[in-house]
C-alpha cells in the first residue's frame, strides 16, 4: 500500500524530487498539527477545547447514564408501577433523551466556535509562514505529514520544515512588522487636517 502510495505521488507530480541548480529541494514537507499545537498560543488553545470538550463529554455520559436508569426501571418494574409513575417515568425518559440530544449539539456549535477563535487564527499563520518560506527558498510544493500519515515513505531532515516554521511564527509574534513611517505620517497629517476642518467649523 505505502509502495503504491508513493508511486501515485510521484506520477501526479512529476519531477518534483529533483534538485534546483542552487541545490535546494523543490519539495518540503511540514506537519501542520505539530506547528499549530506547538506555535505559540497553539497549546494553550488545544488545552482550552479538549478541556471543554471533556467536561461535555462527561456531562452527556452522565445523562446517558440517568436515562439507561430510567429506562431500565420501565422495563424491569413496568408490572409493579401504577399507570401514573409509569407514564411519569416514561416523559423523565423522553426528557433525558432530548436534553442528550441537545448537550450534544451545544457542545458541538461551542467546539466549532472556539476552534474558529482559538485555532484558526494559528492555522492561518502558519500557512502563511509557509507560503513565505517556499517563496524565499524556491520550494514548489509543500505536504503536509499529518495529512498524508504513513503516504510519505521517506522524509530527509533537511525536507522537514516543521520546526522553522514555528520559529518563523515565534520571531513575527516577538518583532511585529514597524508601520512604515510615511505611511505613518500621512495619517497623521490627516488627522490633524481632519480636526483642523471640525475646529474651524465651531
Amino acid at each position: 500500500m505505502k509502495t503504491t502510495l508513493f508511486v501515485v505521488l510521484s506520477a501526479l507530480v512529476p519531477g518534483i524530487f529533483l534538485m534546483q541548480a542552487n541545490g535546494g529541494p523543490t519539495v518540503a514537507v511540514i506537519d501542520f498539527e505539530r506547528a499549530v499545537s506547538e506555535a505559540p498560543g497553539g497549546k494553550d488553545a488545544i488545552t482550552k477545547i479538549t478541556t471543554f470538550q471533556n467536561e461535555q463529554l462527561a456531562a452527556i455520559t452522565s445523562k446517558q447514564k440517568e436515562a439507561a436508569d430510567l429506562e431500565n426501571r420501565l422495563r424491569v418494574q413496568s408490572r409493579d408501577l401504577t399507570e401514573t409513575a409509569r407514564t411519569q417515568l416514561t416523559r423523565n425518559l423522553e426528557t433525558a433523551r432530548t436534553n442528550i440530544q441537545t448537550m450534544g449539539e451545544e457542545a458541538q456549535k461551542k467546539i466549532t466556535e472556539m476552534q474558529q477563535q482559538l485555532i484558526a487564527p494559528i492555522e492561518q499563520k502558519t500557512a502563511m509562514a509557509v507560503r513565505a518560506y517556499a517563496a524565499e527558498h524556491g520550494v514548489k510544493i509543500v505536504f503536509d505529514a499529518s495529512a498524508l500519515q504513513n503516504g510519505l515513505v521517506y522524509v530527509n531532515d533537511t525536507a522537514d520544515i516543521t520546526s522553522e516554521i514555528i520559529r518563523r511564527i515565534a520571531m513575527d509574534l516577538q518583532n511585529p512588522p514597524q508601520q512604515d513611517a510615511s505611511l505613518r505620517s500621512e495619517r497623521l497629517l490627516n488627522r490633524k487636517w481632519m480636526e483642523f476642518r471640525v475646529s474651524s467649523e465651531f
